[in-house]
């Protein structure tokens, strides 16, 4: 190996083990936090992360009316939500059908346009 490998390879090392004692530190923190609330009879805090899933419900709640599935690509792309698709059209389109076929259903499509909205947001 020449030098430059052996660089990479160490900052590497250095690294991973940087991360494992950040997530040592942080389930230490969060068994004091548990033992806090617990003292102060208070009901623990699970930081809850919106899923992209919620956040295309959100997107579609706060249209006043049906987007097609381009429009709501662009609005996740505008808002900055972040996503790990090479192809976010098709990942959305799935998700779409998928919180479609949800009971009770999350998302209606219109079967004359395409287009998609909240059972509720259009009331």
């Amino acid at each position: 190996m020449d030098r430059s490998e052996d660089i990479l390879l160490k900052a590497r090392q250095t690294l991973k083990e940087e991360i494992n004692r950040l997530q040592t530190e942080l389930r230490t923190l969060r068994k004091r936090l548990a033992q806090l609330d617990k003292m102060l009879g208070a009901s623990p805090q699970i930081p809850r992360h919106p899923t992209i899933s919620d956040a295309l419900v959100g997107i579609l709640e706060a249209s006043h009316r049906p987007l097609s599935t381009q429009e709501i690509v662009q609005r996740f792309q505008a808002l900055g939500i972040p996503q790990r698709a090479k192809n976010p059209y098709n990942s959305i389109q799935a998700l779409l059908h998928h919180l479609k076929r949800t009971t009770p259903s999350k998302v209606v499509q219109d079967s004359a346009t395409g287009r998609w909205y909240t059972p509720h947001s259009l009331v």
